[in-house]
């Protein structure tokens, strides 16, 4: 099939992959109902019953890193005063239920447990390393931009090798998020996590989310349409979050403390960093470790992750390599190692990642 449009040499689909595999849907369900439940006894009991939810999710969803991240949450909820209280009673309160079960479980069932096994089982089969999460670009505003298609492509091609969890940037326009919704809706045993530029929702939009239940829409914060964004999506009970960008300028003054409470008023549960693509490394890992501390000595009512740092450390405890992929949207590739340009003329998502995160030859042949 010959490309339409986007990024140079990426076609639509890979004809190797033949088979999805899918998550036990009665699995699914009964985490779906015992959720449910969970949620809806959090309004009799918010306390009591956030520890009981905290103690289900550790049960059902299973893995190094959510062993890591319930036991830390179960610790920190044994302090009635914990500030992690109010960042679960104000998610709960925000947000609509079908909305937090489909994200939550899509993450933590489907991602994490379903997706990690199937990771790990095709290690020594397949000749690259299979990241847990993938990051895509959009810029619609560029004609040489990669588009929805080829998006959705990633996707479908990336469930079969145990990947169901994906970062959208979307970049100076929202001119692609009709098509980018309707994407989240054919996808939705996946979670999205999608990163909005400073434009201002129609109610067209708004209403196109509310269906939209596998996905978190971030806001960049500080910015003239921020407020309005928020507020309406918190009055449809829309699952929202901010995200900050720093650079080398910029990170001291977070690490320093400044701007944190600033952000309290968005009644965010969560708060992303983002570095930009002229943050040195150094600078990115020092806000990494600043963001993890954070989340261990909870100051404000908001669990802050860095996003680089953090896709990386998934991707070490998941499969010891600690990598992450981001495609930009001009079809370059994102790596630890930096940027590659010489994948153009793949025709695969599996010929993408031979390129860019090519396994030693021991570890590909077992």
């Amino acid at each position: 099939m010959e490309k339409k449009g986007g990024a140079p040499g990426l076609l639509l689909f890979a004809p190797d992959i033949l088979h999805m595999a899918k998550p036990n849907p009665i699995t699914r369900a009964i985490i779906d109902s015992t959720v449910d439940r969970g949620i809806r006894e959090v309004e009799e009991d918010p306390k009591r019953s956030i520890r009981k939810l905290t103690d289900m999710g550790r049960m059902f969803n299973r893995g190094p890193f959510l062993d890591e991240i319930y036991a830390m949450v179960q610790d920190l909820l044994r302090n009635d005063d914990s500030t992690y209280y109010t960042v679960i009673e104000n998610l709960l309160r925000n947000t609509n239920r079908q909305n937090l079960k489909d994200f939550g479980i899509n993450i933590g069932y489907n991602g994490f447990t379903i997706g990690r096994k199937t990771i790990q089982s095709l290690v020594g089969v397949k000749p690259f390393h299979i990241p847990w999460c993938i990051s895509l670009r959009i810029n619609p505003a560029r004609h040489t931009s990669i588009t929805v298609s080829e998006i959705e492509s990633c996707v479908k091609q990336g469930r079969p090798l145990g990947i169901y969890c994906y970062v959208i940037r979307c970049e100076e326009s929202i001119a692609c998020l009709n098509k980018l919704l309707a994407m989240f809706r054919n996808n939705p045993d996946c979670s999205f996590f999608c990163l909005l530029p400073d434009q201002l929702l129609h109610p067209e939009h708004l209403k196109a989310i509310r269906s939209v239940t596998n996905t978190l829409f971030l806001f960049p914060a500080d910015t003239p349409t921020v407020s309005k964004n928020i507020e309406a999506m918190r009055a449809q009970k829309s699952l929202y979050s901010v995200y900050i960008y720093y650079n080398d300028e910029t990170a001291g003054e977070w690490m320093d403390g400044k701007h944190w409470a600033g952000l309290t008023g968005y009644c965010s549960s969560f708060i992303l960093t983002v570095a930009a693509d002229n943050c040195s490394a150094k600078t990115a890992a020092r806000m990494g470790k600043y963001c993890r501390n954070m989340r261990t000595h909870p100051e404000y009512p908001f669990i802050c992750f860095d996003f680089y740092s953090d896709l990386s450390m998934v991707d070490k405890i998941i499969s010891a390599r600690g990598q992450f992929f981001e495609m930009m949207e001009n079809g370059d590739i994102h790596t630890v190692e930096g940027v590659l340009t010489d994948f153009r003329h793949t025709i695969s998502l599996e010929q993408i990642l031979s390129i860019a995160l090519p396994l030693p030859a021991q570890d590909s042949a077992g």
